[in-house]
């Protein structure tokens, strides 16, 4: 058996530092969309449940468990984006600092 062949990639991506600022916000975007889909489909399991006619007790306390573990989870993704976020924030923080900066050491140069 051969070992896999592995192309020699060497990708090179230059981004400016608002571009990559720009990318990790959409980033963040993107995953409180997916949040927003996967509540929308526990509501729906919700009332798919609530809509049935021979529903046991015991049925309706396993979904609300289910329902219950799964905004628990979502609830600490969005801890891990607020994290995420005010990282961002500090890094154009930095960035604007930085401009600032070079605006004032130019005009220092006159």
């Amino acid at each position: 058996m051969s070992l896999p062949n592995i192309p020699d990639i060497t990708p090179r991506i230059n981004l400016k530092r608002e571009e990559v600022i720009h990318l990790l916000l959409t980033s963040i975007a993107m995953e409180e969309i997916s949040l927003s889909h996967i509540m929308n489909a526990e509501g729906e399991k919700i009332q798919h449940f609530l809509e049935k006619d021979d529903v046991s007790l015991e049925d309706l306390l396993r979904v609300n468990q289910s329902v219950e573990r799964m905004l628990r989870s979502i609830v600490s993704k969005q801890i891990l984006l607020q994290f995420k976020f005010d990282n961002i924030l500090e890094l154009e923080g930095k960035s604007k600092r930085s401009k600032d900066d070079d605006a004032c050491d130019d005009d220092d140069d006159d």
